[in-house]
């Protein structure tokens, strides 16, 4: 019974709703991260001027597509093994890739879209160089291609969803992105706080999240209640015009 309400499209389309004010919430929060980051800071320029030079190559030169592609298949091979399934067979095409599983499941499906796997593989190789192999690479180097890498994880999965996705066929297209969206932001803000000097601590990001979370929720419920209301006198109305004074 669990299984059905945690996994029907129907009950999941539902959730997808409840959670777009979530959405908003995560989005309000990473935008007071940005505005409190100390952009004056060299480790925080080498970001974003990685992050721009994505953009460049993105818009002038080309869309490094197989290159996304790539990534993509591997982490869907990647979560099918981590959830017991087996992996049968990869293929990577200019245009298009695919994994054959013997199971799915939402994680499954969607993880490529909020993991960014050319940002893991940077993470473990600085890791690798400069605390094993003792090689002292400047940091501004690695933030730059950080930068980059999560800018090209981030515009190639708009990008992919704007082309439309067989991915979100097991869970919805609106649940699927709603998740998407959030675990994305969500992932921007820790990385932004662990990695960037800002002007307000960890507890005042937390306490806006906290005010933005209820403060939103809490407009949702009144404007519903405000709508559901609304509607049934309208019912009433409707019913005394049509039956005459009748119980309702």
């Amino acid at each position: 019974m669990i299984k059905f309400f945690l996994n029907n499209k129907i009950f999941k389309f539902f959730y997808g709703i409840i959670l777009l004010p979530l959405c908003y919430v995560f989005f309000q929060t990473f935008i007071f991260v940005i505005k409190n980051i100390e952009f004056s800071n060299n480790i925080v320029k080498s970001f974003f001027l990685g992050s721009i030079s994505y953009l460049v190559i993105h818009i002038i030169l080309y869309k490094p597509l197989k290159l996304y592609i790539i990534g993509h298949e591997l982490v869907h091979a990647i979560s099918a093994y981590l959830c017991g399934a087996n992996v049968k067979n990869v293929k990577f095409a200019k245009s298009y890739g695919s994994v054959n599983v013997d199971k799915i499941n939402t994680f499954i499906a969607l993880s490529p879209y909020f993991v960014p796997f050319y940002s893991l593989i940077i993470i473990t190789l600085w890791i690798i160089l400069k605390h094993f192999i003792k090689i002292n690479i400047p940091i501004k180097y690695f933030m730059f291609f950080l930068g980059l890498s999560i800018t090209f994880h981030l515009v190639l999965t708009i990008y992919a969803i704007y082309l439309g996705q067989q991915d979100f066929k097991i869970s919805g297209w609106l649940f699927s992105v709603v998740i998407i969206f959030i675990i994305n932001c969500l992932i921007l803000i820790l990385l932004f706080i662990f990695l960037f000097p800002s002007k307000v601590k960890f507890l005042d990001i937390k306490n806006y999240f906290l005010d933005t979370f209820f403060i939103t929720y809490k407009i949702c419920y009144t404007e519903l209640s405000n709508f559901i209301k609304l509607l049934i006198d309208k019912i009433k109305l409707w019913l005394l015009k049509n039956y005459g004074n009748i119980a309702i």
